[in-house]
């Protein structure tokens, strides 16, 4: 009994690491990393020693085979149709999903910061302006769109700089628990919903051959 309650705490807490993506622009470019709990890997840009060396290699020719007469395709429609009904089952089941799951995805961490670059204090009373205009008309729909745990925006003046820079820093994270539950739950639903288009193909045909 105390080992399993031991299994239960450490799924537990398994369950409430979150994994995710953070993602930076600034000056120097765009970089990316996914991260689980407090461990990062750079996606982009990868290091010249992450690349996989591409090596080339002879492929050897297969021998030729007889021509053989090819198989008689199915009629369209059947295939279509086929198609149609496992799609008609399934897509539901994929948008339910995939709206469910952005519901549960929480934004860390956002900073959006605009610098503007002026000499003049007069261009840079008007270029600050345009700035912050611009910075609200971002920042309104991504914190309604998320749930912005740790959120700053703001605009900078520099006077030694000659044009305006843009930076930004976003970290979008969900629980492992919420993706295991998830997989489960909508993995159910696909399944019963695979099972009973397939049944009713099945009773079609059967119908067909008796027919």
């Amino acid at each position: 009994m105390k080992v399993f309650l031991i299994v239960l705490v450490v799924l537990f807490f398994i369950g409430q690491i979150r994994v995710g993506g953070l993602a930076e622009y600034s000056a120097q470019g765009f970089r990316a990393w996914v991260r689980a709990g407090a461990l990062k890997i750079r996606v982009f840009p990868l290091n010249k020693k992450d690349k996989p060396a591409r090596k080339k290699e002879k492929k050897a020719k297969p021998p030729k085979k007889k021509e053989e007469a090819p198989p008689s395709p199915k009629p369209l429609a059947e295939k279509a149709g086929g198609a149609l009904d496992y799609a008609r089952a399934l897509l539901p089941v994929a948008l339910d999903a995939v709206g469910t799951m952005y519901g549960k995805l929480r934004m860390d961490t956002l900073e959006l910061e605009l610098t503007v670059g002026a000499a003049d204090p007069a261009d840079a009373a008007m270029r600050y302006g345009q700035a912050s205009a611009a910075l609200g008309a971002l920042w309104e729909p991504l914190t309604r769109a998320f749930h912005v745990k740790d959120g700053r925006a703001r605009v900078r003046v520099d006077f030694e700089a000659g044009e305006m820079t843009v930076y930004g820093l976003a970290s979008l994270s969900i629980k492992i628990g919420q993706i295991l539950w998830l997989g489960v739950y909508f993995g159910c639903k696909a399944l019963r919903g695979f099972l009973a288009v397939r049944g009713r193909q099945k009773q079609k045909q059967q119908q067909r051959k008796a027919a």
